[in-house]
């Protein structure tokens, strides 16, 4: 006759099994979701997030910088650009990551 301890340690083991194997699976998910994500925008199935933002006088900008550059919807690139402030008042910028998109369908 089996101990009733086994059957009451199994109950206990089996809601954090459950978690383990879900957080497990999100985690797969969400490192799937990356590559395909950079996929489809590369595809142009999805629109590539366009934005500016300043942390600490750095600027932080995609597809374009908000000075020196003129980007409309046909752009065959999207990059994202560090804007660091110079003693002279300017930006110099630097390129973080830049892919070319497939061409637009007419």
């Amino acid at each position: 006759m089996p101990e009733p301890n086994a059957a009451l340690q199994y109950e206990h083991r089996r809601p954090r099994l459950t978690v383990l194997v879900g957080l497990g699976m999100a985690l797969v998910l969400l490192l799937a979701a990356c590559p395909l994500s950079l996929l489809a925008v590369q595809q142009r199935v999805i629109r590539p997030p366009a934005f500016a933002f300043e942390v600490g006088g750095v600027e932080f900008a995609a597809p374009c910088p908000r000075r020196g550059f003129v980007c409309d919807e046909g752009t065959p690139w999207y990059a994202v650009w560090r804007g660091d402030p110079e003693p002279d008042g300017s930006i110099t910028y630097r390129q973080l990551f830049f892919m070319y998109l497939r061409r637009q369908r007419r």
